[in-house]
């Protein structure tokens, strides 16, 4: 039996249990998110600083990242969204990295990439060979890349296909790699800000906003956003409304002083406006239950990151015994 008809089984075998195995494969993810995130910061770290709101930025960050392959495999093999949420038990190969460390004995301390851009540039077409930090991970993606390319063959039974698959899926993955904004005192982001949170929480908003742009472009693309357009517009324009509402209180009020703050943090409010219009209009926008399920899964985890920093939790100031059990230790 080749390697093709080997795939045929296996889909034949999905399709079978598709709505079971479409289901569940975003809670493997997470599971699997939260297993590799909570090995390398507590276990395989040099310093212990697993925490609440680093689970939280690094499980958003790798549902970006997952996020970008499915939409890139279904723009360029041309098969529906749908099809590939099985993409998802990849997961598994996070786990590669930690397996490396374990063999090596060593911590394990991988990072954004960062430098100039030259020095980025080699990072990515060495493979990290360059990058010290980053060398665990070497493997993984070698097999990520190995792996797609297969997937876009067997998909589309061109190889030049299943390479172009594999090649965007690698230089777009480390895009979203690069260190692309931070706060001060971190130097060595391509933007600085000034913001009052600490890095993981800082970085934890910030992925909340790359995971809800993902989502809707992947929910757009699987025909779940449908209807009347004139009325998706309308939400999309209460949804700015409300958000510089929001803004503009919370400016007067001095409740965040930092501008880069104010706007992140209007996030769930936009989210919220946005939902609750287009249910408003929901007999000329029909639309189904699974927009309404990631919907409100999304407006979920922006609360789950922003509901403690709205009550400063996670920023830079003294924190309390109640902050100290959900932020990692701060640096010495």
């Amino acid at each position: 039996m080749n390697l093709r008809n080997i795939f045929q089984c296996i889909k034949d075998e999905v399709k079978k249990r598709q709505f079971e195995v479409r289901f569940a494969a975003p809670f493997f993810f997470l599971l699997v998110a939260l297993f590799r995130c909570y090995l390398e910061s507590q276990i395989f770290a040099t310093r212990p600083y697993f925490s609440y709101f680093v689970a939280l930025h690094h499980i958003l960050w790798y549902f970006t990242v997952i996020l970008y392959i499915i939409l890139i495999t279904h723009l360029i093999l041309k098969v529906a969204v749908e099809k590939l949420l099985w993409l998802m038990y990849g997961a598994v190969l996070l786990l590669i990295p930690i397996v490396i460390v374990m063999i090596q004995g060593k911590p394990m301390s991988a990072s954004y990439l960062t430098g100039s851009f030259q020095e980025i540039v080699g990072h990515i077409f060495t493979i990290y060979f360059t990058y010290e930090r980053n060398l665990p991970l070497t493997a993984e993606v070698i097999v990520i890349f190995i792996g797609m390319t297969t997937v876009g063959y067997l998909y589309s039974g061109s190889l030049l296909r299943g390479l172009a698959l594999g090649a965007a899926i690698y230089l777009g993955g480390n895009l979203l790699a690069i260190s692309w904004i931070g706060q001060v005192p971190n130097q060595k982001a391509v933007f600085i800000v000034q913001s009052m949170l600490q890095n993981h929480p800082f970085m934890a908003v910030v992925c909340a906003h790359t995971v809800t742009l993902f989502l809707f472009i992947t929910t757009n693309r699987a025909g779940l956003i449908k209807g009347n357009s004139r009325y998706l517009y309308l939400s999309a324009a209460i949804a700015v409304l409300v958000g510089c509402f929001y803004m503009t209180v919370v400016t007067m009020s001095g409740w965040f002083t930092k501008p880069i703050d104010i706007f992140l943090t209007a996030l769930p409010f936009w989210t919220t406006a946005f939902l609750a219009t287009l249910y408003h209009y929901r007999q000329q926008v029909p639309l189904g239950r699974w927009f309404w399920v990631i919907g409100l899964t999304v407006l979920f985890f922006q609360c789950a990151v922003l509901g403690p920093i709205y009550f400063h939790i996670g920023a830079v100031k003294p924190l309390t015994a109640l902050q100290l059990l959900i932020l990692p230790l701060r640096p010495q």
